[in-house]
């Protein structure tokens, strides 16, 4: 098959290209500009792999959580190629990808993103298996972790969020922070975008990105309504 990956829910735009048995994987330290960038590095790997979006079998994107707009840029350009060339796109969740780039790991791997108003987007897994999603501190996530031996903090915002949590465990649990926290997601979201597809095929037309808490649009609508309820 050839698929096309796409993460853009953080600061770096990861884009993977698997042709046959040729995987092509790259990161881009975008800034938060996936809009000037995302169209010009997918041209770029697929001319340089002498494809057109015509000859792609499958799209992968991550579906949150992560940045609001820059998720809705790359879910949208993903969609919209799905779209015009009735292409399956399926969508994966971010935290797990980040949580699978760690090789061969038997521990709870623990993945932060920064969510902003001091609180993260945390996702905890074991063995390949959800442990739980949220969007919360340190503090939120020590039932969970309180009878581990070690646990393996990744993602961007992992020597941060790992500092914090340190402070509160046991002394008896080790840390270890995965120092590479831009670690390539390409090979990743290939491999998860194509066991989704295969286990329970392509997305849903309505699906959309997956941020986990409201995003500050939502917020504000919500208070208008209640504020209005309550006249």
């Amino acid at each position: 098959m050839k698929v096309l990956a796409v993460d853009t829910s953080t600061s770096v735009l990861h884009i993977a290209l698997l042709c046959e048995d040729n995987l092509d994987v790259r990161m881009i330290k975008a800034d938060g500009q996936h809009s000037e960038e995302l169209l010009t590095e997918i041209k770029k790997i697929l001319n340089d792999s002498n494809l057109t979006f015509e000859d792609l079998d499958l799209l992968v994107s991550t579906r949150g959580p992560g940045s609001f707009t820059s998720l809705r840029i790359g879910f949208a350009t993903l969609k919209g190629i799905s779209l015009a060339l009735n292409k399956p796109l399926v969508s994966v969740p971010t935290l797990k990808a980040i949580s699978e780039a760690i090789p061969n790991s038997n521990d709870i791997v623990i993945s932060v993103l920064d969510a902003k108003k001091k609180r993260y987007y945390i996702g905890l897994y074991k063995e390949g298996k959800t442990i739980a999603e949220i969007d919360g501190n340190a503090e939120d996530i020590l039932d969970y972790v309180k009878d581990e031996d070690i646990l393996v903090i990744t993602g961007p915002d992992a020597t941060t969020f790992s500092s914090k949590l340190g402070k509160l465990l046991n002394q008896d649990i080790k840390i270890v922070v995965d120092d590479q926290c831009y670690r390539p997601l390409g090979g990743v979201l290939i491999k998860l975008g194509l066991d989704q597809y295969n286990s329970i095929g392509e997305d849903d037309i309505g699906q959309g990105p997956v941020y986990i808490r409201r995003s500050d649009a939502e917020e504000a609508l919500l208070k208008k309504l209640e504020s209005e309820e309550n006249k």
